[in-house]
């Protein structure tokens, strides 16, 4: 019968899974919430478009690779602002989950590969959790397609003999891992991993860990090559920002890893499944090439290693991991097409992939993008998204400051989606404020002590400034609190020269309440000091 045909429950999981991911994926991009980071890395992006280079010429605490890619693709995204940054790693991020699906097919085999491909996609493109922070501009969409595309090009070195497809594969692997290295520095692990799985395997393989090594060093040198010629001491500094926090904290650790097994909750239980059944069922039937045979278990080591590693940073956020998760992904995709009876294998993949909808579904993130908050027994539903409220508060700045190239503010993703820059120093947003610098400290790292971001606001430098909850207020590199009398003393400078244009509540990340005010002219400046006294225009 066709409901009992094997392609037909696989057709039918595909299908639903474009149909579910799609959905996702617009949802994402219209209704996730916005994220500071989101800002700064597009604006790196706009200045690497415009030949000013990161550590070089500004604060910059990832690596180069990002701004670089993005830079260069900036005619495109960059007429529509924050959406069109979204929408580029969106694409990334969605070719990423395909990607997968093709590595976990070629790891299955023509028999049970369509199955694992189609978990394998479901497992990532059907997991809004997974879906968002592959679509907000931060390093995970770019750095997750690198990875993927990384390992499906090593499949072709891991087979037996050097031949000239195993070589190029092993080559182009680790020129692949070596970029996505250069998008997020944690991701150098997975160089050193799958290089030594190649030395262990090197009896099958021949020599193909030499050519993985070489595209490796020639991917590492030419991401990392040129900043540390340039720009050695900047770069140094940036590349300590994350590990200058303070001391690790077991709570925060046991919430990073409980928090990544809830959003990823199917790959976990998956995963947790097949080591039952492998415990209390063995099943050593397998139709996988006998040299392939073993590198999901490589996937699986190597993203444990990045897991792990980042795990170990002073404040471990559970999106740390989602570039490596495809990794997980692939191998639980291929071990369960290999654990299930062909008999009914389509019919299990439906299942399975109804499971990852279900769990989509139930992701908190649906109700946080949905409501502001709760005071005591009501909800406070949002009246507008938070994209809609960016938009709305960059119509009002472009307004305001007419030919003015610049906007003084601290939340930098509304300097992108006004189209205009913000004064040296405040690229990185509320991350650039490290008052333990000296002047030229700071003005040697490109960042702002408290001298320098009193200068900065008493030069009054743009027609318009902004002022969210984040504004003034972290210190780096510890991230604690700016104190109150600092806090008020950079209000105060401010307002020397501003007078308040509109307040938009709710606004960004965490809905904090922006002020914009409007640069006073010389008449209203004269009259604030001395009431009515007699200047003219």
């Amino acid at each position: 019968m066709l409901f009992s045909h094997h392609r037909f429950w696989i057709l039918l999981s595909l299908l639903g899974c474009l149909c579910v991911a799609v959905a996702l994926a617009v949802f994402a991009l219209v209704f996730g919430n916005l994220n500071q980071d989101e800002g700064w890395y597009l604006y790196a992006a706009q200045c690497v478009h415009e030949r000013i280079w990161p550590y070089r010429d500004f604060f910059f605490t990832q690596g180069p690779v990002m701004p670089v890619v993005y830079g260069l693709l900036a005619d495109i995204w960059s007429p529509l602002g924050v959406v069109g940054g979204r929408s580029l790693t969106l694409f990334f991020g969605f070719m990423g989950a395909v990607v997968t699906a093709l590595l976990a097919y070629r790891m299955a085999g023509k028999e049970r590969g369509p199955a694992a491909a189609v978990i394998a996609f479901a497992l990532l493109a059907c997991n809004l959790y997974h879906v968002y922070f592959t679509t907000i501009p931060k390093t995970y969409g770019l750095a997750f397609f690198l990875i993927m595309t990384g390992y499906a090009c090593l499949t072709f070195a891991m087979q037996e003999g050097a031949c000239r497809k195993a070589l190029v594969g092993a080559l182009m692997g680790g020129f692949l891992l070596a970029l996505a290295a250069g998008t997020r520095v944690s991701m150098v692990l997975l160089l050193a991993v799958t290089g030594c799985a190649f030395l262990a395997t090197w009896r099958k393989t021949g020599w193909t860990f030499l050519w993985f090594g070489i595209g490796g060093s020639i991917g590492l040198a030419l991401v990392y090559g040129p900043p540390l010629v340039v720009a050695h001491d900047n770069f140094i500094f940036a590349q300590t920002f994350h590990t200058s926090r303070g001391g690790h904290d077991l709570m925060f650790m046991a919430g990073s890893v409980s928090r990544s097994i809830r959003f990823y909750l199917p790959v976990f239980a998956l995963a947790g499944a097949l080591v039952s059944l492998r415990v209390f069922w063995p099943n050593r039937d397998s139709e996988s090439p006998s040299v392939l045979i073993a590198w999901p278990w490589v996937w699986v080591c190597s993203s444990l290693a990045v897991f792990l590693f980042q795990l170990m940073s002073p404040y471990p956020y559970d999106d740390y991991q989602v570039p490596v998760m495809g990794l997980l992904a692939a191998a639980t995709a291929v071990w369960t097409a290999q654990a299930v009876p062909r008999q009914v294998l389509g019919p299990a993949c439906f299942a399975l992939c109804v499971f990852t909808w279900l769990s989509a579904f139930g992701s908190p993130l649906l109700q946080e993008w949905m409501v502001v908050g709760q005071d005591r027994f009501w909800v406070i539903k949002k009246e507008t998204t938070d994209l809609q409220r960016l938009q709305q508060a960059a119509r009002v700045v472009r307004a305001a400051a007419k030919d003015d190239a610049y906007v003084l503010t601290q939340d930098i993703y509304l300097a992108v989606e006004a189209g205009k820059k913000v004064p040296r120093g405040f690229e990185m947003g509320p991350f650039s404020y490290f008052p333990s610098l000296t002047d030229e400290e700071a003005k040697r790292h490109h960042v702002l002590n408290k001298a320098r971001l009193l200068a900065v606001l008493q030069q009054a430098p743009a027609q318009v400034a902004a002022l969210s909850g984040y504004t003034f207020a972290i210190r780096s590199p510890i991230m604690d609190e700016v104190p109150a009398e600092d806090q008020k003393a950079f209000h105060a400078a401010l307002i020397e020269h501003y007078d308040p244009l509109e307040r938009i509540a709710c606004f960004g990340q965490n809905n904090t309440p922006l002020q914009l005010y409007i640069r006073r002219t010389a008449q209203t400046a004269c009259e604030s000091r001395s009431g009515s006294c007699g200047c003219r225009p």
